[in-house]
């Protein structure tokens, strides 16, 4: 009798056996690069947030620091505080406006910070002394804050919740402004600065 011929191929329990440990290892794969995918979607966001709150602290911090005593005329022409301070919003005079193309206007610029819902604002004037029909620029800089809180140092060292205290310090600025700031994720950060004389 002849022996029969043996074939060179894979049987199909090979086959399937092959298919299925492919397939596991597949999915072994797959479920590890998905979590790897999330945790850099994860990070670039948080990283992309610090960068966004580095940066709202830094424009903050700059604005405290070029405040000027000159105090303002609105658009009703009344006289308004060098510094207007509230609980939860300032408004105020600041230099150091870049005039890079040399335009005849003021190197001195009106500012506000404030909360508006849940966004932190910055607005600023184009002109120092306001006149009717002229609207501030508005810049979000935040987008998930919770609250936003300043208080005022007056030279005796007291703290007070608003300035100026009285009319009488138009120009008057305060010795130290302090800000706190919360967000929704519950992070919050509190600075201090001095306000040069």
């Amino acid at each position: 009798m002849k022996s029969a011929r043996k074939s060179g191929g894979f049987t199909l329990l090979e086959i399937l056996i092959a298919v299925a440990v492919f397939s596991i290892l597949a999915a072994t794969a797959y479920a590890a690069l998905d979590r790897l995918a999330d945790a850099a979607g994860y990070h670039r966001e948080r990283a992309e947030s610090f960068q966004d709150l580095q940066m709202t602290i830094t424009r903050l911090d700059m604005d405290l620091r070029q405040l000027v005593t000159r105090s303002i005329r609105d658009e009703d022409r009344q006289y308004r505080p060098a510094l207007e301070g509230e609980e939860r919003r300032f408004e105020a005079t600041r230099s150091g406006w870049a005039n890079p193309l040399g335009m005849r206007r003021s190197e001195l610029q009106r500012f506000a910070w404030q909360v508006d819902g849940s966004r932190l604002v910055h607005l600023r004037w184009p002109v120092t002394d306001r006149v009717p029909g002229v609207e501030p620029e508005v810049t979000e800089f935040l987008d998930d804050v919770r609250s936003l809180e300043f208080r005022y140092q007056d030279w005796s060292g007291q703290w007070q919740e608003q300035w100026p205290e009285d009319e009488a310090a138009l120009d008057l600025l305060p010795r130290a402004v302090e800000y706190r700031l919360e967000l929704e994720d519950g992070r919050s950060f509190v600075r201090l600065i001095l306000i040069s004389p």
